[in-house]
């Protein structure tokens, strides 16, 4: 089945592609419907579909421009653009930026069907080459762990659930789960010494002494795999009948070595036992949680998740106030994301009012109630990466502060002063990202004016993706992307026909237009005259 994205700004015309056509029938799906290119980026990092069929014509990204950033970043998609315009120039621009075809309206089905089969043709025929292609065969070989990091990636995250389908792509990977029982641990390590901590180059030695320590270290006991996961470890345990006594004795002989040899701390999350394969995603969320119980447990230790929870259950009889955070993190964390106060203020009432309850009931549950709050709110600083926040890493003086609060007025004050603080240090940090990005785009379209200058470009020399680099481009400018690079050489081609005796087309050139008309047509769009007219009222 092939997937196909449809943009255009017209809902009817979006529509009338999707539903006046039995695409099941030629085995094709429409995955997606955008108004414009903005959106249309989103889709297609979302569903990775193998066609695009777009409108020329739109606001802020036009087609044209989406083409350009789809041949850059997904050059194995087909674009095929749709004009209102039987215009040569829009042919051309369609040829240039390397369109699979270009159609113009009224749109005729059964070209654009036919157009799509022969796309769809070629695609497929690439898929059957690769499946053969003995050099694909060698890159597979020689980035092995890379997609074995991104299998075990894709594993964890419960995106892949069919045994089979994890079987298979496993044993293309030369990775053997064919076992009863599997466990996932977490491993987090981390250093005294603040310069070594900065280097990346020698943060990924330790990484890699660690995991071929891990491997070789439990290899006598377990068939094992590790993995990266960004600044963590990975670790899945495979066997027949796994002895979790044995692996958290043998897991704490490897926290030792890595004390003695390396002279860092290494903290250890062991999930939960699973019986199949297709359940690991349980394995490594209760691995995730375990982890986090450093805030109170202290760093440099391994923590059981069944023990975890069993204590747990026996000295936190308050699910009510536990639920309360649970049920609400995401929403916290993505409203402090987007600034939203009003949904982040609904939430600390429910917590205050849950405290309340609990405390009014029985006093002596305070502690416990100051445990679970630690651990939310010291979640919250760690999800948003709040590096510079004063309980970053002083976990333990959060807990201890809470604990001296007498009054829930108090603690209700804390909460609200500490949500308001996360959301000042996330627009701060928003947008001090956005400015210095926006403004080095800008700098850059002024230092290279006589250059063809793209949002793909500049996307790329900043290493963000342009749909992100196009929206905070408006945001910050008020302006699109294209129409202030429009504007600026149309500011520079005003000032060379004021200064130098250069011929229309001789500036033209310089200004990287090679069609003189359309480079014309955008003076005068700007100023009201054309280039000639212009140097004549001098």
């Amino acid at each position: 089945m092939i997937d196909i994205i449809i943009v255009d700004d017209e809902n009817t015309i979006r529509e009338g592609i999707a539903n006046s056509i039995n695409w099941k029938e030629f085995d094709i799906n429409i995955c997606g419907l955008a108004r414009d290119g903005s959106e249309a980026l989103d889709l297609i990092e979302m569903f990775m579909p193998s066609i695009v069929i777009t409108d020329i014509s739109m606001k802020d990204m036009d087609g044209l421009e989406l083409l350009q950033i789809v041949n850059q970043i997904y050059p194995n998609i087909k674009v095929i653009l749709i004009s209102g315009y039987k215009d040569f120039e829009y042919a051309q621009e369609a040829v240039t930026h390397n369109a699979f075809a270009y159609l113009t309206k009224p749109i005729d089905e059964e070209k654009l069907i036919n157009k799509v089969l022969e796309a769809k043709e070629k695609i497929e025929f690439r898929l059957t080459e690769i499946k053969i292609n003995d050099s694909i065969r060698k890159k597979l070989r020689e980035n092995i762990l890379i997609l074995k990091d991104n299998f075990f990636r894709t594993l964890l995250e419960g995106k892949l659930r069919n045994k089979e389908n994890i079987l298979q792509k496993a044993k293309m990977l030369e990775i053997n789960l064919n076992y009863k029982q599997f466990i996932t641990c977490i491993l987090e390590y981390e250093s005294n010494n603040i310069s070594r901590e900065k280097n990346i180059y020698n943060q990924s030695l330790y990484k890699a002494a660690i995991m071929s320590y891990l491997e070789e270290h439990l290899s006598e006991f377990f068939k094992c795999y590790s993995f990266n996961l960004d600044s963590k470890i990975g670790l899945i345990v495979c066997g027949d009948n796994i002895n979790k006594t044995l692996l958290i004795k043998q897991l704490t002989g490897v926290r030792d070595w890595v004390n003695s040899n390396m002279s860092m701390i290494l903290t250890t999350g062991v999930g939960s036992l699973c019986g199949n394969i297709e359940r690991i995603t349980i394995s490594n969320r209760t691995a995730n949680d375990a982890i986090q119980y450093r805030v109170v447990l202290g760093k440099n230790v391994v923590i059981d998740s069944d023990e975890k929870f069993e204590t747990t259950k026996e000295k936190i009889a308050i699910e009510d106030f536990d639920n309360t955070l649970k049920n609400n993190e995401d929403d916290v964390i993505f409203a402090l994301k987007n600034g939203d106060m009003v949904s982040v203020k609904k939430v600390t009432n429910l917590m205050v009012e849950s405290i309340s309850l609990v405390l009014s009931n029985d006093i002596r549950q305070k502690e416990r109630i100051m445990f679970l709050l630690t651990f939310y709110l010291v979640k919250i600083i760690y999800t948003l990466e709040i590096h510079k926040h004063k309980y970053y890493g002083n976990e333990n003086l959060m807990y201890q502060y809470l604990n001296t609060l007498k009054t829930l007025d108090k603690i209700s004050l804390f909460i609200n002063n500490f949500m308001d603080e996360i959301s000042k240090e996330m627009m701060e940090k928003k947008n001090s990202r956005n400015s210095f990005l926006v403004n080095k785009a800008l700098k850059y379209i002024k230092d290279n004016i006589y250059d063809n200058i793209s949002l793909v470009s500049i996307a790329e020399k900043l290493q963000i993706h342009p749909n992100y680099l196009s929206k905070i481009f408006k945001a910050e400018t008020e302006q699109s992307f294209t129409t202030h690079v429009i504007n600026c050489k149309m500011t520079e081609a005003k000032k060379l026909l004021k200064t130098t005796n250069f011929k229309v087309y001789e500036i033209a050139d310089k200004l990287s237009y090679k069609d003189v008309a359309h480079f014309t047509r955008l003076f005068r769009k700007n100023f009201g005259v054309s280039p000639t007219e212009y140097r004549q009222l001098l």
